[in-house]
């Protein structure tokens, strides 16, 4: 009876202690199976970190940078403008005073204006110039009322061509402005006066010089001339001094007062000889002046001052094509 008690306890003891190994394992097991979700970082981490969305839009500059830097549409508006010129091609003209000759022949239009501090009315103008062989011949005309005395000269018009013969020369008379009182070089001047009536021929090809330099025309004053500033001024007296000028002048209404247009027709040999005349040849370039007095600045008639002029712009190039 003892020992069947033994038994049923030894019995009841492995039984209870199954039991309890069978709890131990089942807690084991729900650890393993919820602790992988309370640390897993896998579905934010990279949504956080991610920079290629946006990082190539906020650092690309190819759409402005050549548009900051591209200087082409702006550099050639940075180089100064060409000097005013004209050519003066091969042709057949007789000084005459008639501009028909001329009509084919391309000029270059302009507005003469006052010098500095001077009033005087502006004129408008036209330049042609041609050659052949032996001469240069030009046609300057401008719009401007009939005027001229066969005994005042200056109750007359009267005009001046002038060409540079020292490189650097000024354009006004051999100076530039403001400082027109300091010559930069010498130039050749053709001063015409009008103490000979129209349609007649005038200068040193038709008459001497008197009892003056051999630049003067005694005759009719159409003077063969130089200067270095606007107050150092003769005739032609250097060496190989000449005057071999030809000029002619018209008017498209040759009465007193009348409106209309002068023509001065003009001519001289290409080259002279003469160290105080510019010299011209086929294919160079004259650096030309021009100005122009009007009879009616007064009662007085004109004075030396009392002018119109394209100097104030610079030279104007002729080339002899």
């Amino acid at each position: 009876m003892r020992n069947r008690a033994i038994y049923v306890i030894a019995a009841l003891a492995l039984t209870a202690a199954a039991a309890c190994g069978g709890d131990d394992d089942s807690a084991t097991t729900e650890s393993a199976a919820t602790e992988p979700a309370a640390t897993e970082p896998a579905a934010t981490e990279p949504a956080a970190t991610e920079p290629a969305a946006t990082e190539p839009a906020a650092t690309e500059p190819a759409a402005t940078e050549p548009a900051a830097t591209e200087p082409a549409a702006t550099e050639p508006a940075a180089e100064e403008a060409p000097a005013r010129a004209v050519g003066a091609p091969v042709a057949a003209i007789t000084v005459d005073g008639d501009p028909a000759e001329w009509a084919d022949i391309e000029g270059l239009e302009f507005t003469m204006e006052a010098i500095a501090d001077e009033e005087v009315e502006s004129k408008d103008a036209t330049f042609k110039a041609a050659h052949d062989d032996e001469f240069l011949y030009v046609l300057f005309t401008v719009d401007d009322d009939y005027d001229w005395n066969a005994d005042d000269a200056h109750l007359s018009a009267a005009l001046a061509v002038s060409w540079g013969i020292d490189a650097g020369a000024g354009p006004h008379m051999g100076a530039e402005e403001p400082e027109r009182e300091s010559s930069l070089g010498m130039v050749d001047i053709w001063h015409w006066e009008l103490e000979c009536g129209i349609g007649e021929e005038m200068g040193g090809r038709v008459s001497g010089p008197g009892d003056g330099d051999p630049g003067n025309d005694d005759a009719c004053n159409f003077d063969d001339e130089w200067s270095t500033t606007p107050e150092e001024r003769e005739d032609d007296n250097g060496e190989g001094a000449e005057n071999s000028l030809l000029g002619v002048f018209t008017h498209t209404d040759p009465v007193e007062g009348a409106d209309g247009t002068w023509f001065f027709e003009m001519s001289r040999p290409l080259q002279t000889g003469d160290a105080q005349d510019g010299q011209f040849e086929v294919g160079g370039t004259g650096l030309l002046a021009l100005a122009y007095w009007a009879a009616d600045n007064s009662s007085e008639g004109w004075d030396d001052a009392e002018h119109v002029q394209t100097s104030n712009q610079g030279f104007i190039e002729v080339t002899l094509g």
